[in-house]
């Protein structure tokens, strides 16, 4: 019986020697690799880019218009009196487009003129005046001469004062003239007038809202198109000036080349994009505008609904195009805080191309692949750190430094699964319990292959 006792005491001794020596071994461990504790969070470079999702279904809807479209509206303080073009009419540069009631202000400028008249007569006689007064001065008593200097500063006062009434009304007078000679619009280019708003202040003759203006009067100048259409601001820096993309019909197989030679990211678009291609944003995103010159305008007319299809060829060889706020400069070196094969975090060189300034990023020539995940290189990022796709995991949270996908428990239950550990060295956290290991030869539990030590 002692025997058997002894082969126990034995056995459980080898148990805890060789549980010592792993936690020592850990121990040792986690003190070399102290500076890489921490996580940063990474995103695919495919998912940035809009080469993952998006890029699957990267199409955008879009409104076929003209290229070079001019609005004219009348002054807020005068009214229409007659329109002299429609929707559909072909105008030369100096037509005359409408032209203003005046009636009233002709009337009004009469008026002015009379009053002007008046003031200046006015201004004629206290000129007089104050002639006749200064001779009296030469010639008045000692005792006369302080009412008559009275008088000239009363005169003086009055011509002053009449004067200034006199500048008032000429100017006023010069401007209704303009506004009376003004009174005809003309039109500042050639073109086709597109729409004419009727009184009810209804635009779009045409039957679409495509450009969304409620100008009095639009003329498409020339006969350019161009295909405008709207990206959300996850995807904008996906798009460049000189991007070339295929225009598809949606009425048949007809395919248009074009490339995109305005993307407008100073005002945001309230049009929604529509359909059923995913463009990879969210409804409660911004929306941008962005316009694409089509190589041919054969068969495409005003108005008519596309789709602009960004997976061409030539956008393929382009490269990726990566935001530049992913990117680290350091005197005309660029690189990235990317995951290595360990899923650690590395500070890797790329080589970068041209700078797109209206979509801020950099065309990536090497370095990177759509595969690769990237983050984002704000001060708490550094080599070695654990690379992780959950942007509010902590796996450092309780003191241990032992990486643990979910919270601990209180006590000796340092990972949560109910496993009570052997006690490990203090210096592996601070918070790490120090008298909660139970190490009676009748209960311990080791469970050393349910722990994840990280790495």
């Amino acid at each position: 019986m002692k025997k058997k006792r002894k082969g126990w005491i034995r056995i459980i001794v080898i148990l805890l020697v060789a549980a010592l020596l792993g936690g020592g071994a850990y121990y040792f461990y986690r003190r070399s690799v102290k500076s890489d504790e921490g996580s940063a969070y990474v995103q695919s470079v495919a998912d940035i880019t809009g080469m993952g999702a998006v890029g699957l279904y990267a199409q955008y809807n879009g409104i076929v218009d003209a290229k070079d479209v001019i609005e004219v509206n009348p002054s807020a303080n005068m009214t229409v009196k007659e329109c002299f073009v429609s929707t559909g009419s072909k105008i030369r540069e100096g037509d005359p487009l409408f032209c203003y009631d005046v009636d009233d202000l002709k009337l009004q400028h009469a008026q002015i003129l009379i009053d002007i008249t008046g003031i200046e007569n006015k201004l004629l006689t206290n000129r007089e005046q104050l002639a006749s007064l200064k001779k009296q001065l030469e010639k008045a008593k000692e005792k006369d001469r302080y009412e008559i200097e009275l008088n000239i500063q009363t005169v003086e006062l009055d011509i002053r004062k009449t004067e200034y009434d006199l500048s008032d009304k000429q100017n006023k007078a010069e401007e209704m003239q303009k506004l009376i000679d003004a009174s005809t619009v003309y039109s500042p280019v050639t073109g086709t007038v597109r729409s004419v708003r009727d009184d009810s202040g209804s635009s779009d003759p045409f039957g679409y809202s495509g450009s969304g203006s409620n100008a009095y009067i639009t003329i498409i100048a020339g006969t350019a198109f161009c295909v405008k259409g709207t990206v959300n601001e996850q995807t904008v820096y996906t798009l460049f000036v000189g991007m070339p993309v295929l225009i598809r019909s949606r009425v048949d197989d007809t395919v248009y080349h074009g490339t995109i030679y305005r993307i407008d990211t100073d005002s945001t678009s309230n049009e929604p994009q529509g359909g059923f291609y995913y463009d990879g944003g969210s409804d409660r995103a911004s929306k941008y505008a962005f316009y694409v010159e089509p190589e041919s305008i054969e068969g495409l007319l005003i108005g008519q609904h596309v789709l602009i299809d960004l997976n061409t060829e030539e956008s393929a060889d382009s490269g990726l195009r990566l935001p530049a706020a992913f990117l680290i400069n350091e005197n005309g070196n660029f690189y990235v805080w990317a995951a290595n094969a360990n899923g650690r975090i590395e500070k890797r060189s790329v080589t970068v191309g041209a700078y797109a300034e209206e979509t801020e990023s950099y065309e990536i020539l090497s370095g990177l692949t759509p595969k690769d995940r990237i983050a984002f290189p704000d001060e708490t990022v550094h080599a070695g750190m654990l690379a992780t796709e959950t942007a509010f995991t902590d796996p450092t949270q309780n003191g241990t430094g032992l990486e643990m996908p979910f919270p601990p428990d209180n006590g000796n239950d340092l990972n949560g699964n109910g496993i009570e550990m052997p006690l490990l060295p203090d210096n592996i956290g601070d918070d790490a319990p120090q008298d909660s290991a139970d190490f009676g030869f009748d209960t311990v539990e080791y469970g050393v292959d349910t722990v994840d030590f990280g790495g």
